[in-house]
């Protein structure tokens, strides 16, 4: 009968769209202890929001239920206790397969609660589509995927003791905002949970153990697709990839109803720092730190969205979060072995005239896998790893939608320079404007010098870099358009360059 009752409220809801009233009648619906699930079975109806404890069984029986394709792992407990979840969905959920990692999560606002829903039904469907549907199989064979509907319990359900989210709060339990909590690229803070709080923590803890290719954070107050950067107005190098995939998530949703999202300039989607400046969110700390990709799906107005709008908000959203997963099978993929043993290298993977340092992406130790999502192009990559020699792979092309995989072997490097060939380096981008990456040749590992002089001899960058292979990286942003000289100098070595620093 519950059901039911929902269903016609749901029913008079669009009746009352169609006369132009829903969003003043909208408002009168209050959230309240009706929309919780009185019992289990309810909860799993996906039309009503699940207690606590409902919640942790419901996590638990995808697991006993599914057990050849999902596992559930506890990475950490909140301040009061309560557990921090995440469901693993893959072909081998129990191996550390050579396959993109990919994670939602949501509430990390205590009382966005929309996405705490949603997650549990997509985790179902995977789940139950795994083997009848080719689009979930293909997903579940071809990536690990991670699940944590709820990121933020004691805010959801402390103050009504994990069976209601009736009076749930934005921040946790000690006040502190948690998508505000994360190291902030701004104020040049390091990647440490010092001082953080415990789901801060925690979540950062996890987020560096998977480093995933592919992410999203789920909220609620608003209806558009939120892109980096929070902290600053300066672009992602992928800029143009973001809003790509931003806007295929905005234009599914918009296709099932025109009145969601719309209004924004750019059509349901904004970078981040355009619509409000926002210092320490997780999105800035997975892209800046992690090197991952991760956007803010603001999917309700409302926070304490009523249950009977559950089923309206899963239909709209249904098609449009498989499609960003599906994001995470495409771009450059493949893997760095060693050239003589076959070994897997962790090398670092840069796309030449067009990375900034957040934005490169490592191989893994494990298994030499590497994934580089990016927009349609042709691209020149370099792939370097310490005591390996370089090398670099001209005009990669790269179509949206389809995968691009490279089999690359680097040669391991002798420490001893040959006699006949000359100590030399490689300066790139030049002219510059921001980062100069400088990548020496017949040189051993060991320490060098680098310095940087204007013409009328002041010195304006000093510094000594360790060099292990890889090309190495320093920020000349705050160098004068004009010509320098660029001295590398290594144990009875010096080899000078000229360098042109333009505005970019």
């Amino acid at each position: 009968m519950r059901i039911l009752h929902h269903r016609i409220l749901s029913f008079l809801a669009i009746v009352l769209s169609c006369a132009g009233a829903q969003g003043q009648w909208i408002q009168e619906v209050a959230f309240d202890d009706s929309d919780m699930a009185l019992d289990l079975n309810e909860a799993k109806s996906f039309q009503f929001y699940p207690t606590y404890d409902q919640y942790v069984r419901m996590m638990q029986d995808f697991t006993s239920g599914y057990p050849e394709i999902c596992r559930l792992d506890t990475f950490g407990t909140s301040e009061e206790g309560r557990l921090l979840l995440a469901l693993k969905i893959s072909d081998h959920p129990e191996l550390d397969e050579p396959e993109a990692d990919f994670f939602y999560a949501s509430t990390m606002h205590g009382n966005e609660i929309l996405g705490y829903v949603l997650l549990l039904r997509l985790a179902d469907s995977l789940l139950r589509g795994y083997g009848m549907d080719q689009e979930v199989t293909t997903l579940v064979n071809g990536l690990q995927i991670w699940i944590n509907p709820l990121a933020n319990p004691d805010g959801s359900f402390s103050a009504d003791n994990g069976l209601s989210l009736q009076h749930a709060t934005r921040s946790n339990i000690q006040g502190i905002d948690l998508n505000r909590d994360f190291p902030d690229p701004g104020k040049n803070e390091a990647d440490d949970t010092t001082g953080r709080a415990m789901e801060t923590r925690y979540m950062m803890e996890f987020l560096r153990e998977h480093r995933f290719t592919l992410s999203a954070n789920i909220h609620g107050g608003a209806e558009v697709v939120n892109y980096p950067w929070d902290h600053t107005p300066y672009l992602h190098a992928d800029d143009d990839w973001y809003r790509f995939v931003s806007g295929e998530y905005a234009d599914e949703a918009m296709a099932v109803d025109p009145d969601y999202m719309f209004g924004w300039p750019d059509g349901g989607i904004t970078n981040g720092y355009a619509w409000y400046q926002a210092l320490g969110t997780r999105q800035d700390y997975v892209n800046y730190h992690l090197g991952g990709r991760e956007v803010t799906l603001e999917l309700s107005l409302d926070y304490l969205l009523p249950a009977f709008r559950l089923e309206e908000y899963w239909n709209i959203n249904e098609r449009s979060l498989f499609n960003y997963m599906a994001q995470c099978l495409y771009g450059i993929r493949g893997s760095i072995t060693d050239l003589d043993t076959g070994d897997p290298v962790q090398a670092r993977i840069e796309v030449l005239d067009h990375d900034s340092a957040y934005s490169v992406v490592y191989s893994s130790e494990s298994h030499g896998d590497f994934y580089r999502l990016i927009k349609e192009g042709s691209y020149d990559l370099r792939f370097t790893a310490p005591g390996y020699l370089g090398d670099t792979l001209r005009d990669v092309e790269v179509i949206d939608y389809q995968a691009t995989y490279l089999d690359v072997k680097l040669k391991s490097q002798s420490s001893i320079v040959p006699r006949n060939e000359a100590p030399d380096f490689r300066l790139y981008p030049n002219p510059a404007s921001h980062i100069l990456y400088l990548e020496p040749v017949n040189l051993p590992p060991g320490a060098l010098s680098l310095s940087i002089h204007s013409l009328d001899g002041r010195t304006w960058i000093r510094k000594e870099l360790p060099w292990h292979g890889e090309a190495l990286e320093t920020d000349i942003s705050r160098l004068e358009n004009g010509l320098y000289i660029v001295r590398l100098s290594a144990p009875s070595q010096q080899i000078v360059r000229r360098l042109l620093v333009i505005d970019p």
